[in-house]
């Protein structure tokens, strides 16, 4: 029986591979990171054991065991390039660099721009307080930051700002609880700057208030403020107990969530495309608290993206809740993350690498290594 179910989910995640090839050169939005899911190389669509079932499959929420409630959960999270970049920038601005005296505010901007280019940069803060129990739960998930990534031909695509999800899902099991299904209503909140700018947008930041005209773009041309409602379904399927061999499929932003501008002065968000994911877990090993997990998932099957930027790979172990440690491959980069629960005070860390570039691999230019850590107090 297992074999077959893993025979028949090898040729399945193999059509999916195929059915897209076309070029993505963006990162694949998800509904919210969780720093657990991401030290498995966000390997967690048939996983969903915990509150990351709110964000990533909400049938998750009808397997669980307790509650988990938390209220200060602060996250902070860098790339590796924005630690270098921050540094290098840091010398242009004081002549360390190069001296920058008689220069115009475009030169300068120029310089850095030069700095930046080819790095690809990352920076976060967020919280993600919530209150989950078996087949229901709820939460906010926000995100202070963003990313950019800066080309040598003077554009720069920039995605940062204020994203809040919240989430309010309800999962039931189903056939002796081997089936799970759920469903899960979201607003969305964005506000803050999405798109590429190009050479003749640097005026936008370099003119000052007493020199720009009507005609001339201003800082708040460029800002998005927007909000919207979507939903969220998922399912889970275990045919047997023995090694727990589960199939998940979650599909998020169920039809779309398009986003509505909150006010005439600003733009409007991009709206959020559907996407279809799938994914397959085992428990090879458990014994008492102690247990080993592996899971394999296939992200975005519906969208325009190389195969290659889909698949995920993840283990974890662990010994109940003190301590659980993953490992896993997240576009064909390594994964790694490490849970500690003192019941009052958990520590989560997590590093990871997205691949900016249209294929995994192919370019180590545009490889932005992250490194995540968020700290639970009290509740």
């Amino acid at each position: 029986m297992i074999f077959k179910f893993g025979l028949f989910t090898a040729l399945f995640f193999a059509a999916n591979a195929l059915c897209s090839q076309k070029l993505f050169a963006n990162e694949l939005k998800w509904t919210h990171f969780g720093l657990r899911p991401l030290g498995m190389g966000n390997a967690y669509v048939a996983v969903a054991d915990d509150y990351n079932a709110l964000f990533y499959n909400p049938a998750g929420l009808a397997r669980l065991k307790t509650w988990s409630f938390e209220i200060i959960n602060p996250q902070i999270g860098v790339s590796a390039n924005t630690v270098s970049t921050i540094n290098d920038v840091t010398a242009l601005l004081n002549g360390g660099a190069s001296d920058s005296s008689g220069k115009s505010s475009v030169q300068s901007a120029l310089e850095i721009f030069e700095t930046l280019s080819g790095k690809p940069q990352y920076v976060n803060v967020g919280l993600t307080p919530h209150l989950v129990f078996p087949g229901f739960g709820f939460g906010i998930g926000t995100d202070i930051g963003g990313s950019l990534v800066v080309h040598r031909q003077i554009s720069a695509e920039v995605d940062a700002g204020i994203e809040a999800i919240i989430p309010v899902s309800y999962a039931k099991n189903f056939l002796d609880d081997r089936l799970s299904i759920g469903a899960t209503i979201k607003g969305v909140f964005k506000a803050g700057v999405e798109r590429e700018f190009s050479l003749s947008d640097i005026s936008a930041f370099t003119k000052s208030s007493s020199t720009t005209t009507s005609t001339d773009k201003k800082l708040k041309d460029y800002l998005i403020n927007g909000k919207g409602v979507g939903a969220d379904l998922g399912m889970l399927f275990t045919p047997v107990k023995p090694m727990e061999p589960t199939l998940g499929v979650s599909i998020t932003d169920f039809g779309g969530t398009p986003l509505k501008a909150s006010s005439s002065e600003y733009g409007t968000p991009k709206p959020r495309d559907p996407t279809v994911n799938t994914g397959v877990s085992f428990k090879p090993y458990n014994e008492g608290k102690s247990y080993f997990l592996t899971a394999i998932d296939a992200h975005g099957i519906n969208r325009p993206m190389h195969f290659s930027k889909k698949f995920n790979l993840g283990t974890e172990w662990g010994y109940g809740s003190v301590i659980k440690i993953q490992a896993g491959l997240h576009q064909g980069e390594f994964s790694g993350g490490l849970q500690l629960d003192a019941w009052l005070l958990v520590l989560r860390f997590a590093t990871y690498a997205e691949q900016l570039g249209p294929t995994a691999g192919e370019d180590k230019n545009f490889v932005d290594r992250r490194y995540i850590a968020q700290l639970k107090m009290l509740l």
